[in-house]
């Protein structure tokens, strides 16, 4: 184990034979190589078997890996070949390169979580590699090493327990002499095993996920501060690197958020709500049949567009004009709806009622309920102009356009009204169960739980909130470029 970069995996190709070295995977740069479990087994001269597990580092900085996943990558394994109450673990190595000249914050969030993986019980049977001595000079090198040993924050602790020091010069005969340091030892169990095993305790539970836990909490309330402090610089401003720090920022709030639900192993907050909150508890999905009824709108619109000017330019005008108008809506209340979804999970994740309160206080659900209320009025006295060219074509015959392509129009329109108003009603059901929250949640400043059926509720509104992004998120740049596209 160690940081990423460290030469791990270059120790392990030197520790194996000449014929496994193919299947080492030996990066160049400070991207990792190794995304997973990877072991490499042979056998020794004197028929003893060897299993070297190389294992990627707790600062992963590639999509999809994080601190969590590599953790359960590790435990996993671990409890794999634990094999009932007989281990065949007998070393841990923890690599670190002697070129660096203090140990940076991922190095030492690396030992963290190496310390509380192994245990004090462990200790003995540690060997910390020192890598990359050809890149310092030996004064250099000797100085850093007895910093790291002598260190109460570095690798003292370990060696207090009965860890060693060994150095790898890049070459078999310094891998082989930790090898064999390591075969000489008693079996031992990790601390994750005994707990997770012998003790029972979820991996959330452990002193590695607890301590994994507490750190990503740690992020969370700087992050969530941050946003805050954003928040209140962009009152009453339009500034566009403030607007992209606030996008950064929520997006690592979200990232620490996943983080914290994989750690739960997929465990749900809170249980079904008990008999008589089934109205409440079970939102539907939003529909998105608006997006494409007014597509097929707009698509008749273009289509007949040459055959609607000039008489009704009008027509064509006010369809695009609402659907931009429309369009441009959605996208900001997608922008709102996300940011409440990332404070509602922070909410459930502290499980702090007092937070509850600044959140009932925003408008964010109304305003959204009203976005789709509008567009509904808006494409109503659309709808409203057609009946009345409709009736005026089919008396006078003056506009030269077929009565049937305005109906045809007219019908897609009144589709899109219909889609519209039930996406209103939608945020009707959701701004209800909000309510329901705050009527059963207690006011007591002292009182900072919620009741199960609260905790339920508020979880099925973070889906509802995440569900309309997902639906959302991306249908306004199409629609403003389709009705671009229709305007006489």
């Amino acid at each position: 184990m160690g940081s990423t970069g460290v030469g791990k995996s270059t120790f392990i190709q030197s520790a194996v034979p000449p014929e496994l070295h193919a299947e080492v995977k030996v990066g160049h740069s400070l991207q990792s190589e190794t995304s997973e479990i990877q072991p490499f087994s042979w056998t020794t001269k004197d028929g003893t078997k060897v299993k070297l597990v190389d294992t990627p580092g707790f600062d992963d900085s590639r999509a999809g890996m994080t601190d969590t996943k590599v953790l359960k990558m590790i435990s996993n394994f671990l409890v794999d070949e634990y094999q009932g109450d007989k281990s065949r673990l007998t070393g841990l190595v923890y690599v670190h390169r002697i070129i660096d000249p203090r140990m940076g914050g991922n190095a030492q969030r690396n030992l963290r979580m190496f310390w509380k993986l192994c245990g004090k019980d462990s200790m003995k049977n540690v060997v910390i590699v020192m890598t990359m001595w050809d890149m310092v000079t030996q004064g250099d090198g000797l100085r850093r090493e007895e910093e790291l040993k002598s260190s109460d924050e570095l690798f003292k602790p370990l060696l207090d327990e009965g860890a060693t020091i060994a150095r790898h010069h890049r070459t078999p005969k310094s891998a082989a002499n930790v090898i064999d340091y390591i075969l000489g030892k008693n079996a031992t169990i990790p601390q994750i095993v005994h707990e997770i095993v012998e003790q029972g305790k979820e991996l959330k539970d452990t002193a590695a996920g607890t301590k994994l836990h507490n750190e990503i909490q740690a992020l969370l309330k700087q992050h969530s501060e941050e946003m805050e402090t954003l928040k209140a610089e962009m009152r009453g401003m339009v500034l566009k690197g403030l607007a992209e720090e606030r996008e950064r920022t929520d997006q690592v709030i979200a990232k620490l958020l996943r983080e914290l639900h994989e750690l739960k192993g997929g465990i749900a907050i809170g249980n079904d709500p008990p008999p008589g909150y089934e109205s409440i508890s079970g939102l539907p999905a939003p529909d998105t049949g608006c997006i494409e009824d007014c597509s097929k709108l707009l698509g008749l619109v273009k289509e007949h567009k040459s055959t609607l000017a000039p008489k009704c330019l009008n027509i064509a005008n006010s369809i695009a004009s609402c659907t931009i108008d429309f369009a441009d809506a959605v996208e900001e209340s997608v922008k709102s709806i996300h940011s409440a979804s990332l404070t509602l999970k922070l909410m459930l994740e502290s499980q702090d009622v007092r937070s509850l309160w600044p959140f009932m206080g925003m408008d964010t659900c109304p305003k959204t309920q009203g976005t789709w209320t509008k567009a509904q009025h808006d494409m109503d006295n659309v709808s409203k102009t057609f009946n009345s060219t409709i009736q005026y074509q089919s008396v006078h015959f003056i506009f030269n356009v077929r009565t049937d392509v305005l109906k045809e129009i007219l019908g897609s329109t009144k589709e899109v009204i219909a889609d519209m108003e039930a996406m209103a009603d939608w945020w009707i059901q959701v701004i209800g169960a909000i309510r329901y929250v705050k009527d059963t949640t207690p006011h007591k400043a002292e009182e900072t739980g919620f009741v199960a059926s609260a905790m339920v509720v508020l979880t099925r509104i973070v889906d509802a909130f995440d569900a309309y992004c997902k639906a959302y998120a991306s249908c306004s740049k199409d629609l403003r470029n389709i009705a671009q596209g229709c305007s006489v």
